[in-house]
């Protein structure tokens, strides 16, 4: 089934459900939060370490810390993150395994901003919101700082050193975007030092892992470096009909070919087939969203299924022009292909009684991005000027499948909420006959000026101006809808250094975002709207000591709305206003134990829109309150064991904009322990944990009419031998 990146649809009834307070006093009561430290020795290296991550504190040994003290800022260049005026999080790939993550959804789960939409286990892909606001699957996911093709699909994390989470507005430094932020995957890049490595995994029902990864350096000045990384997953997986089968290839090698001068290339596969996926379910106007604990695990079919390949080609050339100022060039073409036989349940009555409509099409992004900067500092009298110049241009191409899989499916029959019924339809079929629906050029110029006064007070001005073109088309290849925009989006922000570990910052950033389009559930399929514009106001304060951490945000957005009205018509009328608070921390208690968490509360309302309905009421897929938190136990007499209990806390959330379905709050909790070791010389390391420790069902929803059920628990463990 295809859905526009902002989809808004029917109206529901909302439940009577609230939170357990005996959950949200636990939660409250483990304390602030970021993310995971399970890493052997954290204890000690907090010690002896005077620079710890500075906002993510992620990282518990050296090199860990320093892989997390850097953030890419698109524009802004490279800059420590206690150095930048926004709220980032960074993850490293030691980090991912030892919270067994898989997508970026795992990777930031104990991050308080963030809320789940879907998870790949049962849904086509893993989402998440940040702040209430979903990421852009089609401008805001980066690749080493440039767009690539997610569209309803999940990166494998193993080519990548680190993911960095961008919150809020980006639009100076990446340009068009949705304000929920920017995930950046950052490649795994060639190493000094020879390194390899072999890991083998397993989770349940049965599904296993086989992985490389090797690097190093060659030639007798050690000129070309390569990383190369090959991973194989396939098995059962937990849920109801379902498999999975991923292979995964990358590859990133340079030539230095001179002290000052580094070329590089590199290049990504990847293709993933999940039988036993389900889209969602979407319940009939005036029904109640019931217990997600007393639905059947039986709601796929054998038809179903959903199957994405991605390929990618990145090359640049970075410059050392002088010790104060660099210059880079690079290029990156991707491509995702993108099949989907899964299946879209009405439920109509309060029995759970329900139609399924299964959606099978073939859909098709190509990416290509080019990208110029200069990065430098000088001096005017004793004040000192960080300035970043430059200029990048990007085309997005998405073709579609014009046959009758895609905009109005195949039924399958009729079902219950409460029982298994097995559905089948000999007529489901994927065609061949693909057209261009839609052409985006991007080209932009930008430069930024980061003004340091004195040693504590400095300021930020960033200017971008972008030539946005889209045209969409029909089948016939005539155009349909044509939008031109040429914005000039500015940042603005004052940073003041309490001491030489923290900044207090105020910023103000504006974003234009890639206009929704109406889906086949819609009466006005398949209207497409032009640019939304945003703004934001943030406040903060972020330190990072020996023994403790803390970071804190107050935010404002301000985003134009696009919803399904009262007759189910899309449509682009008013304004989402988001306003809250953002705190999490860590703090290291004693020698042996470390806790992190953190808290989100959000106020989310519509205001200005045309639908009396909708006015005033809270924004679908946000919720009011989320609490995270994480206690790791590292005993000083076996340091090489850590075990790790964190636990989330999701407050309520609407299903629709009109608020007449809610799905309610929820609690899950994570167990897991790492073992460091040396087996005939060589460094091992052993892991082990469970998800959803008590095996919580619990409903997820996005983009304004439908929800998910969520995965069930999950039995983890991994093996890596390092030599």
């Amino acid at each position: 089934m295809q859905i526009s990146t902002v989809d808004c649809r029917p109206v529901f009834l909302r439940t009577a459900s609230r939170p357990s307070f005996l959950s949200a006093a636990l939660m409250a009561s483990v304390g602030i939060s970021l993310c995971t430290l399970s890493s052997t020795g954290w204890a000690q290296t907090a010690a002896d370490s005077t620079t710890l991550p500075a906002v993510s504190v992620t990282a518990s040994r050296a090199d860990a810390a320093t892989q997390t003290d850097t953030v890419s800022a698109g524009a802004l260049g490279s800059r420590k993150q206690v150095d930048t005026p926004f709220s980032t999080h960074v993850v490293t790939s030691e980090e991912g395994e030892d919270m067994f993550a898989t997508t970026a959804n795992d990777l930031f789960k104990y991050d308080p901003a963030v809320s789940v939409s879907s998870t790949n286990a049962i849904a086509e892909n893993s989402m998440f919101s940040v702040r209430g606001m979903p990421i852009d699957t089609l401008n805001g996911i980066k690749v080493d700082g440039q767009s690539f093709p997610s569209w309803d699909t999940d990166l494998s994390l193993e080519p990548f050193e680190q993911v960095q989470l961008l919150k809020g507005l980006s639009g100076f430094m990446y340009g068009f975007g949705a304000p929920g932020g920017i995930v950046n995957y950052v490649l795994k890049r060639p190493t000094d030092d020879p390194y390899r490595s072999i890991s083998i995994g397993y989770q349940s029902a049965g599904v296993f892992s086989e992985k490389i990864d090797v690097g190093g350096r060659l030639g007798a000045d050690k000129r070309f470096g390569y990383r190369v990384n090959l991973v194989n997953e396939e098995g059962n997986t937990a849920e109801a009909n379902g498999h999975v089968r991923r292979q995964v290839a990358s590859a990133a090698f340079d030539f230095r070919i001179t002290p000052e001068l580094t070329a590089s290339i590199d290049a990504f596969y990847q293709k993933r087939k999940t039988n036993g996926t389900l889209f969602g379910l979407l319940f009939g106007s005036g029904l109640g969203i019931p217990d997600a604990s007393t639905v059947t695990h039986q709601l796929t079919q054998p038809q179903n299924w959903y199957e994405t390949e991605m390929a990618s080609f990145g090359a640049g050339v970075d410059y050392r022009l002088s010790q104060n100022w660099h210059a880079s060039v690079k290029y990156r073409f991707a491509k995702e292909n993108r099949y989907n036989s899964d299946s879209l349940l009405f439920v109509s009555d309060a029995a759970g009684n329900y139609t399924n409509t299964l959606y099978a099409a073939l859909t098709r992004y190509f990416y290509q991005n080019v990208d110029a900067m200069v990065q430098g500092n000088f001096y005017t009298g004793s004040v000192k000027h960080d300035v970043v110049v430059g200029a990048g241009y990007q085309s997005q191409v998405s073709e579609y499948d014009d046959s009758e899989g895609w905009n109005v499916g195949y039924p399958l029959g009729e079902g219950n909420l409460y029982g298994s019924t097995l559905l089948t339809n000999s007529a489901v079929h994927i065609g061949g006959n693909m057209y261009r629906q839609s052409l985006t050029t991007q080209t932009a110029v930008y430069a930024s000026d980061t003004v340091q006064f004195n040693s504590r007070f400095s300021a930020l001005l960033g200017l971008r101006y972008t030539q946005f073109r889209q045209h969409t088309y029909d089948p016939s290849g005539a155009t349909t809808a044509q939008y031109d925009a040429d914005p000039v989006t500015p940042t603005i922000a004052l940073m003041f250094k309490t001491d030489p570990y923290s900044t207090l910052y105020a910023s103000y950033v504006e974003s234009l975002q890639q206009g929704g389009s109406a889906s086949n559930t819609n009466a006005n399929f398949p209207d497409t709207f032009g640019p939304l514009k945003s703004k934001q106001y943030e406040v903060g304060f972020k330190t990072d000591r020996q023994k403790w951490g803390a970071n804190l945000a107050l935010f404002r957005v301000d985003q134009g709305y696009e919803y399904s009205n009262s007759a189910n018509v899309f449509v682009q009328s008013g304004n989402k206003q988001y306003t809250g608070l953002d705190a999490s921390g860590w703090v290291q208690i004693a020698s042996d134990w470390r806790l992190l968490g953190g808290v989100m509360w959000l106020n989310s309302k519509a205001t200005d829109v045309d639908d009396p309905t909708i006015e005033g009421k809270r924004v679908y897929g946000a919720p009011r309150f989320t609490a995270t938190g994480r206690v790791e136990y590292n005993p000083s007499y076996l340091r090489s064991l850590t075990v790790a209990f964190g636990g989330k806390y999701v407050s309520d959330m609407a299903v629709d904009a009109a608020n007449t379905q809610f799905v309610p709050a929820y609690v899950t909790y994570d167990l897991s322990g790492r073992y460091d070791t040396r087996i005939a010389g060589k460094d091992v390391i052993l892991r082990a944990g469970i998800n959803n420790l008590f095996n919580r069902r619990y409903w997820t929803t996005a983009w304004g009419y439908y929800v998910v059920p969520s995965a069930t628990r999950t039995a983890v463990a991994s093996a890596t031998l390092q030599f």
